[in-house]
């Protein structure tokens, strides 16, 4: 004897809505609004020193590696919003603004990013950022800081043949560099999240500058100011 078998299908049912706009309306969901922390491109600075460097992908914790923004709480929670997001994950958005603003700074070429080959000395530098937090205040919607304590080393490469005649011989090869401080995000006149991208643009433009002053200190320049090199 067969078996008859029932089919049971879910039936869905939302109030005041035509039957035309049924399956619209029920799995509507807000679109989220995404930030990027490179900022505009700007004319690089002039200069007769032809630099190449290679920014290597950034470290970052995971638990800050994603597409949404993330606030951390006084009492140690995490508030992930779904619905802002950067265009890329954190460590990628870091890494590109990383490149940008070392390209406009030092005039130089990213090789890394371009594939191109050279024979000039190349600038590889590797990044890690073990805090990159947006700490959230007291109230919900205000933001104390964005806290950044960020390590990196800048290595000159580059074959015997290509070091220049009059090099010192003990020229170092490289350079190690660290910094933390957590720089204000201004909630009086913008909103939470605009407050948080700011601060976090703001953030590593600070960081850019120390990088791209330690490659000058590589060539035999002064230190950077806010870092602290060996």
């Amino acid at each position: 004897m067969s078996k008859m078998i029932k089919t049971f299908r879910p039936f869905v049912y939302c109030t005041g809505i035509s039957s035309a706009l049924l399956l619209s309306a029920c799995s509507s969901s807000p679109t989220p609004n995404y930030y990027t922390l490179t900022t505009m491109i700007k004319q690089p600075v002039q200069t007769n020193v032809v630099r190449v460097i290679e920014v290597l992908p950034v470290d970052l914790p995971d638990r800050l590696d994603r597409t949404q923004l993330v606030l951390q709480t006084t009492n140690g929670q995490s508030r992930v919003l779904d619905q802002q997001r950067w265009t890329s994950t954190l460590s990628s958005e870091l890494k590109d603004g990383l490149s940008a603003g070392l390209l406009q700074r030092l005039g130089a070429v990213d090789r890394y990013a371009s594939g191109s080959a050279t024979s000039l000395p190349v600038y590889r530098i590797a990044a890690n950022f073990s805090n990159f937090d947006a700490l959230q205040g007291t109230s919900k919607n205000t933001i104390d800081n964005i806290h950044v304590a960020a390590t990196w080393t800048v290595s000159r490469i580059e074959d015997s043949v290509n070091l220049a005649p009059n090099a010192p011989p003990n020229k170092p090869h490289s350079i190690a560099c660290r910094m933390m401080f957590s720089l204000p995000a201004n909630t009086d006149s913008t909103s939470e999240v605009d407050a948080v991208v700011t601060a976090s643009r703001q953030s590593l433009d600070k960081v850019t500058n120390a990088i791209a002053e330690s490659v000058v200190t590589l060539e035999g320049g002064a230190k950077p100011v806010e870092a602290v090199c060996s």
